[in-house]
């Protein structure tokens, strides 16, 4: 038989009186992918979130956590997950191994990666000896992170994990969750930092004011919405000569033109035959570049996912 999906929401949403937190969210969520969420604050992430380990109750729709309603069976689902939250709560009198031990007991898998974790962040036996409430923001989330995960949970999901972190034990992490997924478990984490998300992920949904802007694999995002190109010619020339209607965000300095296309080139290149080019480069657009298009196109959110 074919394993139900890690996670599954179907219509789902959540509403705050007249406040909206998330509408009509269909999302699936495979065994073995590494997801990013992407979406500014309020977009409705760490809602999404929420509703995925029933610690918000739904006002429509449903979702499944590997294979569990978790509605009527959240605590099966929640055996397999480890989850860590985007504001981390932890006992400032107590050290780092005493919050460990209190963390994993409340988990019913044992605690069998707190080491190679704590390696993995950097977390040193002196670290883990002190209290919680001497500790910077990048420690505590570095415990955090060793606390979520220790418990080798199918499932992942984070919330801004990478929040207070230094770049190496950003790319340290980054490279454990990848492996981690090549070897068949899931994560899902939501994150501000695009380049950690085209680093790892397999798939990107994005999010704004509630609603499912975006759901495909990341190598797709380029190829479906924009190139970055320049152009150098040989003296001035005007913009409009070459102009097919699919450019934006032109910069002209000397012969110099540089623009964003959206779509496919051969109209351009047709329109350029003429023109005195000296040099031509078209390159695929960084995830951020991506995220900007969708965020700025006003027309994305009446069509929905793609």
């Amino acid at each position: 038989m074919v394993p139900p999906p890690a996670i599954e929401s179907v219509g789902l949403t959540k509403r705050y009186g007249a406040h909206r937190g998330i509408d009509s969210v269909d999302l699936r969520v495979e065994r073995g992918e590494l997801l990013g969420f992407l979406g500014p604050n309020g977009a409705g992430k760490t809602t999404f979130i929420r509703l995925a380990l029933g610690l918000l109750r739904p006002s429509g729709g449903r979702v499944e956590v590997m294979g569990h309603d978790v509605e009527r069976d959240r605590r099966a689902a929640l055996r397999e997950v480890g989850y860590l939250p985007g504001e981390l709560a932890l006992y400032p009198g107590l050290s780092g191994s005493r919050t460990l031990d209190l963390l994993g007991r409340l988990h019913p898998r044992p605690p069998s990666l707190r080491d190679e974790l704590a390696d993995v962040v950097q977390f040193s036996t002196a670290d883990l000896g002190r209290p919680v409430g001497q500790y910077s923001r990048g420690m505590k989330q570095k415990l955090g992170l060793i606390s979520a995960l220790q418990h080798d949970p199918p499932l992942a999901i984070l919330d801004e994990p990478s929040g207070g972190l230094d770049p190496v034990t950003q790319l340290r992490i980054l490279d454990w969750l990848g492996e981690r997924a090549r070897g068949g478990d899931t994560v899902l984490f939501s994150s501000h930092v695009l380049a950690e998300v085209e680093r790892v992920c397999d798939r990107v949904a994005m999010v704004r004011a509630g609603r499912l802007l975006l759901d495909a694999p990341t190598a797709e995002l380029g190829d479906r919405r924009m190139r970055i190109v320049q152009i150098e010619f040989d003296g001035p020339v005007e913009a409009e000569r070459y102009l097919t209607g699919a450019e934006s965000e032109h910069r002209v300095e000397g012969g110099t033109h540089r623009f964003v296309l959206s779509g496919s080139p051969t109209p351009l290149l047709s329109a350029l035959a003429d023109l005195p080019v000296v040099d031509l480069t078209i390159e695929r657009p960084r995830l951020e570049d991506v995220f900007r298009g969708y965020y700025d196109d006003a027309s994305v959110e009446a069509e929905g996912p793609r």
